[in-house]
């Protein structure tokens, strides 16, 4: 089972679309960012989800300074809400752990996120 931290602006709310929707398949918690970035770097946790207003800034900001630039990856800015294809290969582009997005975007984005995480870990195909 995926362990998914929940960060941000929209930490409860994105929590509660996980638990909703993936029940079974996502352990989502919801600690305070340098916390939940703790965890992921020490692999307790596979990954970390924050929400911000432009989506890479405060959302990153604390996973970028422990988990590295490299590790991170803004999905959505302010304006941009990527197709759930764009997403999809976002997520399969790399290994990224923790992803930021803007908070307007959360209902749509993090069902379609947290799915391309459970399909990339399970192995199946973009």
């Amino acid at each position: 089972m995926l362990k998914i931290e929940c960060c941000g602006l929209t930490s409860t709310q994105t929590k509660q679309i996980i638990d909703k929707q993936f029940p079974g398949q996502v352990e989502a918690l919801a600690d305070a960012d340098m916390i939940a970035a703790r965890l992921v770097k020490k692999g307790e946790v596979d990954y970390y989800l924050g929400s911000c207003q432009t989506g890479g800034g405060g959302s990153l900001a604390t996973a970028i300074m422990v988990l590295g630039y490299g590790n991170c990856l803004t999905i959505s800015r302010q304006g941009k809400l990527p197709s759930p294809q764009e997403i999809r290969h976002q997520v399969y582009s790399g290994n990224h752990k923790a992803f930021g997005y803007v908070k307007e975007h959360t209902d749509a984005l993090v069902p379609v996120l947290v799915q391309a995480l459970i399909d990339k870990t399970e192995g199946k195909p973009e």
